[in-house]
């Protein structure tokens, strides 16, 4: 292991100390261990241990002068199956920032507004499924700055600034902005609605036009997203959209998704999966994703996944 991967897992065990006496403003360690055996059929058939975006972190705030609170957030992946080997501790977002009555500022590697926009209606995120398989814009951007105003009316204005790079040459000319519009509770928890209007103008060198829709009735929740992405380099553009529904019966919460992109090769995802909750804090689930992959010459690919999954 490389001196600097052992620098950043004694970071890592020594917030994960703080843990006992750190549940407070100042300090929170959250956290997800997301685990699941996986049968995959493609050109050959093999089965895996995958862990879905597990992660750790700690975040906090702290009252100022004048009305004004500092915040901040290091949150970090972890490999529970360790198939990345000497990166099995990456960095997701991470940032410092102001927040008071104008909203919040926060300043270094986040989610941008177009990612923020998404909100909780992928409902296979993190898996084989997930709509960053087939729309662009699922960004965790370096350098960035993101504006989040309050909420006013249940609306919420999110941009984010993607600073250049001179001193990389692959980054030249990528400074971007995104922006969006957002209504409603994401979690649809205060509100049975959850609707938000996205756009990237020049981020990682694409436009995108982005809308979502989440509604709760019931038991039943459906969800949706537009999406038009364009590539700056070649004026192409794709369209694609996403539908999904969930159905929630006692413990479980059954699933079902369906996600495709009309670009040359037309690809999709199909996807059906039940969650068990067994706790507040963690569920058993089980999912099927078929992975078409339209006119590429990459098979079609089918995986059936059963795991846990514990948040603390």
């Amino acid at each position: 292991m490389k001196p600097f991967t052992y620098t950043r897992l004694a970071l890592s065990v020594a917030a994960i100390g703080f843990s006992g006496v750190a549940q407070s403003e100042l300090l929170t360690v959250y956290g997800k261990a997301n685990v699941s055996l996986q049968l995959t059929d493609a050109e050959e058939s093999a089965t895996d241990l995958k862990s879905n975006s597990s992660r750790f972190g700690v975040k906090g705030e702290q009252q100022l002068d004048n009305g004004l609170i500092a915040i901040y957030q290091a949150e970090f992946g972890v490999d529970f199956a360790d198939e990345s080997k000497e990166k099995n501790i990456t960095a997701r977002n991470q940032f410092v920032g102001l927040k008071g009555n104008f909203g919040q500022i926060r300043v270094g590697r986040m989610d941008t507004a177009l990612k923020l926009a998404q909100g909780k209606v992928d409902l296979f995120n993190d898996y084989n499924a997930d709509i960053k398989r087939l729309f662009s814009g699922e960004i965790r951007s370096s350098d960035s700055v993101t504006y989040i105003s309050p909420s006013l009316n249940g609306f919420t204005v999110g941009a984010t600034y993607i600073t250049q790079e001179e001193n990389d040459p692959a980054e030249l000319d990528s400074a971007g902005l995104s922006a969006a519009v957002m209504y409603g509770d994401k979690k649809l928890k205060s509100t049975d609605l959850y609707a938000a209007l996205a756009v990237d103008s020049d981020v990682k060198g694409e436009d995108r036009v982005r809308l979502v829709l989440n509604q709760k009735l019931g038991q039943f929740t459906l969800g949706g997203i537009l999406q038009r992405q364009t590539d700056n380099n070649t004026d192409e553009s794709d369209n694609g959209f996403m539908v999904n529904a969930s159905y929630k019966q006692g413990a479980f919460t059954y699933k079902i998704q369906h996600q495709l992109i009309n670009d040359d090769t037309d690809r999709a995802n199909s996807s059906v999966g039940v969650d068990y909750k067994l706790g507040s804090a963690t569920k058993a689930f089980a999912w099927f994703t078929r992975q078409d992959q339209g006119d590429l010459e990459a098979e079609d690919m089918n995986t059936l996944a059963v795991g846990l999954e514990h948040k603390f």
